[in-house]
C-alpha cells in the first residue's frame, strides 16, 4: 500500500518525520536492533537535524541505534559530496546514540571493495532495516540504483551492496543492493517539487512497474510505502 501526505512545507513534513522515527525507536524494545537506512543529498539534512536535537533531548534507547547511508560516493568523509560525511556533521549532538556502517573502506574504488563492504553490512546489520528513508531523483532513481540498469533491480540478490556509476558524470558510487533496500519493516519517501511528485505518482500507477528504480521498489515492496511530499 502506497500513502501519499501532503504538507505545507518542509518544517511541518520534517516535523512529521522525525516524530515518526522516534516513535519507532521508542516502541522498538530495546532488547531488539533498531536500524535505519538514511538517504543523503542535501533534501534530508535539515530534517537530520532536527532528529538530532530530538534524540539527543529524549535518549530513547540504552544501546546504540544502528545507521547506514542508502548510498555513498567514493569520496573522503570531507568532501561536501558525501552521505556519510553529511549524516555525522547533521548528527553530532545524538553521536553517543548511534553506530554508522560505513559503505567505504580504503581500496581504491567500489568494485574492488564490494566483497569487504557486503561482509562488514552482514555481520553488523543481519535483520530487516526499522525503516528506510529514500529520496528519488526526476528520472526515478532511488539510492544510486539509476535506469537502464535492470540487473540492478533483482529483488532476490543475495548480496547488500552493488558498485555503481552515475550515467552521466561516470561517477563511481556504491549503493545498498535492491534486494537489501526491500529487506525493511518501513519505507519512508521523502520528496519535494511538483515534478518529482508527478514521476512518483506516475509510476505509482503502472503494474509490474521495472521501467525504473522507484517503480520497481513500489512494485516490490514488501511492506507499506509511505510519501512525504511538499513543494
Amino acid at each position: 500500500m502506497i500513502k501519499l501526505t501532503t504538507y505545507p512545507n518542509f518544517t511541518t513534513l520534517s516535523n512529521a518525520v522525525t516524530q515518526r522515527w522516534l516513535n519507532l525507536i521508542t516502541s522498538t524494545p530495546t532488547n531488539q536492533p533498531c536500524s535505519f537506512a538514511l538517504a543523503g543529498g542535501t533534501t534530508p539534512a535539515p530534517l537530520y537535524q532536527q532528529f538530532d536535537a530530538l534524540l539527543a533531548a529524549t535518549k530513547p534507547r540504552s544501546n546504540l541505534i544502528q545507521l547506514v547511508a542508502t548510498d555513498e560516493r567514493w569520496v573522503p568523509d570531507a568532501d561536501p559530496q558525501s552521505n556519510e560525511g553529511l549524516l555525522r556533521r547533521c548528527l553530532t549532538h545524538s553521536a553517543s546514540h548511534w553506530h554508522l556502517t560505513s559503505l567505504k573502506n580504503q581500496q581504491a574504488n567500489p568494485t574492488d571493495a564490494i566483497d569487504e563492504i557486503n561482509t562488514c553490512l552482514t555481520t553488523q546489520i543481519n535483520h530487516p532495516f526499522t525503516a528506510i528513508i529514500l529520496g528519488m531523483g526526476t528520472d526515478g532513481h532511488i539510492a544510486s540504483l539509476f535506469p537502464d540498469a535492470p540487473n540492478l533491480l533483482d529483488p532476490n540478490a543475495t548480496s547488500s551492496c552493488v558498485a555503481t556509476f552515475h550515467p552521466q558524470t561516470q561517477q563511481a558510487r556504491i549503493s545498498l543492493s535492491f534486494a537489501r533496500l526491500l529487506n525493511t519493516q518501513s519505507i519512508w519517501i521523502v520528496i519535494t517539487g511538483e515534478k518529482k511528485r508527478a514521476v512518483l505518482v506516475a509510476q505509482a500507477q503502472i503494474e509490474n512497474n521495472l521501467v525504473t528504480p522507484i517503480g520497481a521498489l513500489l512494485t516490490a515492496a514488501r511492506c507499506d510505502v509511505e510519501v512525504f511530499w511538499c513543494l
